[in-house]
């Protein structure tokens, strides 16, 4: 392996390779250091850093040796916030797990590499080097290295499984590209899911979520949107209040970028304090850049559209019976995480033949969408209610004992039961009967815990509808 390893042709002596090696176990150290520090490669060792996501706003590797211990609790999300916050860094993950779906994850978020421990260091030093290697084969043309590195970039936002993943990775590397000093993203707010970050910003009477990067405080983002303002107070509204198209000898004022998407329910970013010269390179990966994450971001739409077609019941607008079996999967995943189980609320709304023979479909349609919200409404917002078939709905209740689902039950059918469903010219009552069985008291598969719950929901029937039954044992 050694001579395999030597093998390998490195840039330039000015250029030696640095690598980072984070990892938990100071073992790892140990074992792999006197190795590898015979090899022309500059190694920077961190065992149990106390702040990764702050260790790599510094350092922002080329390439990076991670051990997924140091992020155990989710390792997937950090190595997409590894991708996101270090576009450019190249990963070779040691993992302690067997599960093939988390080194096919792993591989989604962007990785180089994938091993499992223990490796021989000589392996693990043979695949440092190839991907060194492969990396020094770049043409060392500055122009040429910073157009790859957009298509990498834009490579990574196309595969990003969310549009905030997407815009993260977009505006790092605007940050870069421009050297600038923060970074803004503006969207109005009823088209744009709130996080952690956003904050809210009236202009010119639209309510704007605004969510920032790279500066110290809300306050100081907002201080910076206020003096873009101040300076140019027409020019996010005319942006989102237009159908006009940007293009980039628009978006540049002073040390400032305002870079509206063309679908104004996108958002824009605003680049605050760029320190670069601009040329007509710089301008063309930017547009390169914001036109690719548009491309992306309606394809993400479209997506999230046909899945929700795929899962969710036209009609109601509840989940349907083809995410059931998706849902309770996951329920029974958390049982053996959790050593908890979940119930089953079987509802069926009682006479519901009447209502459509007396009053016409029509309304017993509308009836099922009111009865619907009425459920959901509820439920804990952790629990799932989809629309089983005709007038019988079923509620995922996750974690939860027979006591706290009996409550949960008894909750919806007073609700339903209070309820007066008014209709042009026409007032209905209406009530719920109602079965519930638990995961595993009452079943050890899929399959027999519905029907345990449907059995108690008929148990309810016969006893005279309008009432909570749990499923015999």
């Amino acid at each position: 392996m050694k001579s395999i390893a030597h093998s390998f042709n490195y840039p330039t002596p000015s250029a030696i390779p640095k690598v980072a090696v984070w990892t938990k176990d100071p073992f790892l150290k140990n074992l792999y250091q006197p190795e590898f520090e015979n090899h022309p490669i500059k190694w920077h060792w961190e065992t149990h850093p106390k702040n990764w996501k702050l260790l790599l706003k510094k350092q922002k590797p080329q390439y990076l040796l991670l051990d997924l211990e140091l992020v155990a609790e989710n390792p997937i999300q950090a190595l997409q916030e590894i991708r996101s916050l270090s576009p450019l860094t190249n990963i070779i993950v040691l993992s302690h797990t067997h599960d093939v779906q988390v080194a096919i994850s792993a591989f989604k978020a962007g990785i180089s590499d994938y091993y499992l421990k223990p490796t021989n260091p000589e392996t693990l030093l043979y695949a440092v080097q190839k991907l060194i290697s492969e990396k020094s084969l770049t043409p060392h043309d500055p122009l040429m290295q910073a157009d790859m590195q957009m298509f990498s970039v834009t490579h990574h936002i196309s595969i990003a499984e969310s549009d905030s993943k997407m815009r993260e990775l977009a505006i790092h590397h605007l940050l870069t590209i421009f050297d600038a000093r923060g970074a803004l993203w503006l969207c109005p707010a009823d088209k744009q899911k709130a996080s952690s970050s956003t904050m809210y910003q009236m202009i010119d009477e639209t309510q704007f979520a605004v969510e920032h990067w790279n500066f110290q405080s809300s306050h100081e983002a907002q201080t910076e949107l206020t003096y873009f303002q101040n300076q140019h107070p027409l020019l996010i509204r005319d942006s989102f209040h237009s159908q006009l198209t940007s293009h980039p000898e628009h978006w540049f004022h002073g040390d400032s970028a305002w870079i509206p998407l063309k679908n104004s329910s996108m958002g824009g970013v605003l680049i605050i304090g760029i320190n670069r010269q601009l040329s007509l390179q710089i301008e063309s990966r930017t547009e390169f850049l914001i036109r690719s994450l548009e491309v992306s971001l309606e394809n993400h739409r479209r997506y999230i559209e046909a899945k929700q077609l795929t899962y969710v019941d036209d009609l109601t607008g509840l989940y349907n019976p083809r995410f059931l079996d998706h849902a309770l999967n996951i329920a029974m995943d958390s049982l053996n995480k959790k050593e908890e189980g979940f119930c089953i609320l079987f509802i069926d709304i009682d006479k519901f033949k009447q209502v459509n023979d007396q009053y016409g479909h029509l309304i017993g349609s509308q009836m099922l969408l009111h009865v619907g919200r009425v459920i959901k409404n509820g439920l804990r917002n952790s629990d799932h209610v989809f629309r089983y078939g005709g007038d019988e709905f079923i509620a995922v209740l996750y974690d939860t004992h027979l006591a706290t689902a009996q409550e949960i039950a008894e909750r919806v059918r007073k609700a339903t039961e209070a309820r007066t469903f008014r209709f042009p010219h026409i007032n209905i009552k209406i009530t719920l009967s109602i079965g519930i069985a638990r995961f595993p008291d009452h079943g050890q598969d899929k399959g027999t815990i519905i029907s345990m719950a449907d059995n108690a929901m008929y148990a309810s029937k016969k006893q005279g509808r309008n009432q909570v039954i749990v499923a015999e044992s």
